[in-house]
């Protein structure tokens, strides 16, 4: 078998592990060359057919040089990046971190003259941006994946979803709102890749658009059917360009996760334009945009070419805008994209992972802390303008971030805290122009639409009261609500104009010396991020790549409160940063680091809890010696890998994942890439 196509994809999966998975998987006679894992097929006879698996390569072919070409080059600028930013360290010496002669690799142009990281010198024309009728209004996103029929009913019911003894005033308000929320069906961050949970995903969604999707519970009998009206608008959230398809080969080579995920719902869904609207994360600058253009005008083709009735352009792009590369290209993004580009929104929690990644080798960067529950507030409002300023001259959709704080269950002083975070958050992202955002839990979407109802209200007549009244509904606690009210009619936190020496820097939240809330090296801050990042990696190597996580917020009355916070791979990524800056630095000792590791594990193992800090995911002797290992890679290597993924893939596939030790059977099927 010879090298893969796209020689990037071997961070991934080595050429070990390449041809262990082609011997296990089988052929596909009627596409000559591809081979798919055994058993997929069987189990997915309705959606691995021949003329899907064909479309497949047929698109793969027409688009692999042009992918290569743009990972190629992202390995090249990391290196730049890096080489910049030792040279600006060795120059920063003697300079404050806050001075204007502080020096980064913003703006600087490699060896063709590109601008690696930051604006264009010349802004391309702007191009108008049509909205389909169907994703017109206000954006009250939920996230979760498809991977179940149960998830997937719930997620489409959204909206029928009340809380036990919802205030009226919520009622009223998405009653007269009609508006429905949407489902950010997600394959990326909050999915673990196993190929048979993206192909059940398919199969989920497809009945979804269908109406044909229903599930009953064998557990309880409890039947789960779609509502009759009210359904939320799923968009499909494909993986990023970074990561291959081990269980589809081509000729040896394996397929991009992304182009199987999008091709194979495109063919299933051709018919439906209210199916063709995906988010796009993790694109970096308008170079990998061309590519995903090419990518969709080769599937419409190939479409059209079957079904003369299907319409070039009907696939619609969200693209989020999570890198610090490509919050400085959003209109060149956009130009790149017509006429399928919609709108974009912020996924902070990569924004800032990818931000420390860019940072990692300057000593003076700190990451916002992962403790604080105000990020949004304090940190990303740069950021915010810069999407509305650069989308709402085109007309098109402005989006924020996530909201993943979620209360305990019959704990009135958790849903307190919980709902004063939301209101802020929300009015927050409302403030600064943006046209919704997203939320990490059905409970938030009813009180989501009639934050935002209540909001444009007042926007339209400042003597409404709904906006009060239904804050006074959701926080009865006087003492909590007095200081949110506050807040809510208070002006935004101050900015930094465009022209300010640290307005880059800014965008990228990359102009703090210290939080103002806990120090990155706080023993408090490293444990916590090791106690949830270990929690995480095992529940992901599980199967699971979305986890509700224990954490504490502060009341008004400044009383710590149990609540949890709905953990994906993106905030993992950023809190691996954080805790490798402050290792690599020596703000923190490889020995602390090792003690609070052991102390965590400990912890977990037990099994134990206290007020304020509770084991979420049980020790599985399996997987968190696995978990325990990765995290101290990530966090100790001088030269960490780019991606958690890099580490994690393998274990998604039988030959490691079904082996008495993974760890070894990792090991010795990617030789040298694990550690210990």
């Amino acid at each position: 078998m010879s090298g893969p196509d796209i020689p990037p994809y071997l961070d991934f999966l080595s050429a070990e592990l390449l041809a262990r998975l082609d011997a296990d998987s089988e052929a596909v006679p009627e596409v000559p060359g591809l081979r798919v894992a055994h058993g997929l097929r069987d189990s997915f006879a309705d959606i691995e057919t021949p003329e899907a698996l064909r479309f497949i390569c047929l698109v793969y072919e027409r688009s692999r040089a042009a992918l290569c070409r743009v990972l190629e080059q992202r390995i090249q600028d990391r290196a730049f990046i890096d080489a910049q930013t030792a040279a600006c360290t060795v120059r920063n010496r003697g300079r404050a971190y806050l001075s204007p002669e502080y020096e980064t690799v913003l703006g600087q142009k490699d060896a063709q003259g590109r601008i690696v990281v930051g604006p264009l010198e010349e802004e391309p024309p702007q191009q108008a941006v049509i909205i389909p009728e169907f994703l017109a209004g206000e954006q009250v996103t939920l996230f979760g994946p498809p991977d179940t029929p149960k998830m997937a009913i719930n997620a489409m019911n959204a909206l029928h979803r009340k809380l036990p003894a919802e205030p009226a005033i919520v009622t009223r308000l998405v009653e007269e709102s009609g508006q429905p929320p949407l489902w950010g069906a997600d394959d990326e961050d909050s999915k673990t890749p196993i190929m048979a949970d993206f192909l059940a995903g398919c199969r989920n969604l497809i009945q979804c658009f269908d109406g044909s999707i229903s599930f009953e519970d064998p557990r309880n009998g409890k039947r789960y059917a779609l509502a009759e009206k009210g359904l939320a608008r799923p968009i499909k959230r494909i993986p990023g360009l970074a990561l291959p398809d081990g269980s589809h080969l081509y000729h040896g080579n394996p397929l991009p996760l992304h182009l199987v995920d999008l091709a194979l719902h495109l063919f299933h869904n051709w018919m439906r334009p209210e199916a063709l609207a995906f988010y796009v994360p993790k694109l970096e600058n308008e170079e990998e945009a061309r590519y995903l253009k090419g990518l969709i005008a080769a599937a419409e083709e190939l479409i059209h070419s079957q079904h003369a009735s299907y319409q070039p352009g009907t696939v619609k792009l969200f693209i989020v805008f999570e890198s610090p590369r490509s919050i400085f290209r959003i209109q060149a993004i956009a130009h790149e994209l017509a006429p399928h580009f919609v709108g974009g929104s912020l996924g902070w929690h990569d924004f800032l992972g990818s931000t420390a990644r860019l940072f990692r080798n300057d000593p003076g960067y700190r990451i916002p802390v992962k403790a604080d529950p105000e990020i949004v507030i304090k940190h990303i409002k740069e950021s915010h303008c810069i999407l509305v300023r650069a989308l709402e001259p085109l007309g098109a959709l402005k989006i924020g971030g996530m909201y993943g704080v979620l209360y305990e269950d019959g704990n009135p002083a958790s849903f307190a805290v919980s709902m004063v975070g939301y209101i802020k958050d929300v009015v927050t992202q409302l403030k600064r122009g943006l046209d919704g955002f997203w939320v990490a839990h059905p409970d938030f979407v009813r009180s989501g639409i009639a934050l935002v109802a209540a909001w444009r209200r007042r926007q339209r007549n400042p003597a409404n009261q709904d906006l009060f009244a239904l804050i006074e509904a959701l926080v009865p606690d006087e003492e909590e609500r007095t200081p949110l009210l506050a807040f809510v009619l208070g002006e935004d936190r101050p900015g930094l104009e465009q022209g300010h020496p640290l307005y880059l820097r800014g965008v990228l939240a990359a102009d703090i010396e210290e939080s103002d809330l806990i120090r990155n090296s706080d023993r408090a801050e490293v444990r916590y991020n090791i106690f949830q990042a270990l929690q995480y990696l095992a529940d992901w190597l599980r199967g699971n790549g979305c986890v509700a996580l224990p954490a504490m917020m502060r009341s008004a009355r400044g009383e710590e409160v149990f609540v949890r916070i709905m953990d994906d791979l993106a905030t993992t990524e950023r809190s691996r940063w954080e805790l490798w800056a402050e290792v690599h630095h020596g703000r923190v000792t490889r020995a602390v680091f090792e003690q609070i590791l052991a102390e965590e594990l400990s912890f977990i193992r037990a099994g134990r809890q206290t007020a304020t800090k509770r084991v979420q995911v049980a020790w599985d002797p399996h997987w968190f010696p696995v978990a325990e290992r990765i995290l101290r890679q990530l966090v100790t290597d001088p030269e960490p890998v780019e991606w958690v993924t890099q580490l994690l893939l393998p274990f998604t596939f039988d030959a490691i994942r079904g082996a008495e030790d993974a760890w070894e059977a990792a090991r010795r099927l990617c030789p040298g890439r694990y550690r210990g």
